[in-house]
């Protein structure tokens, strides 16, 4: 089983001008799977390190987000969509070296 997390780069700000930071986890079991098939998950956490959360779909197929920026965008500045997300337990994931 491959996991390998990729870390977006950009530097992302809310309305607020608060930034975030994104990473993208992609765990690949079954080289038979179509894409469609795969899990999505997005990791994202707040500069400040106090807001960390997870947006998963078990099917990349049920994403309902037109695109990538687009999901981005919702987690930053919809605070009540991005609080359903809320995963402290997700904090570990950010101790990787990302560079």
């Amino acid at each position: 089983m491959l996991e390998l997390g990729s870390y977006d780069k950009q530097r992302r700000y809310d309305k607020q001008g608060q930034r975030w930071h994104f990473v993208r986890w992609y765990v690949s079991g079954d080289e038979h799977k179509p894409y469609e098939e795969q899990p999505y998950e997005l990791f994202f956490r707040n500069d400040d390190r106090t807001e960390h959360g997870l947006l998963r779909f078990e099917h990349r197929r049920d994403n309902p987000y037109r695109d990538y920026a687009m999901v981005v965008n919702k987690i930053m500045n919809d605070i009540e969509f991005r609080k359903s997300l809320l995963d402290p337990e997700t904090a570990g994931v950010w101790l990787n070296s990302w560079k």
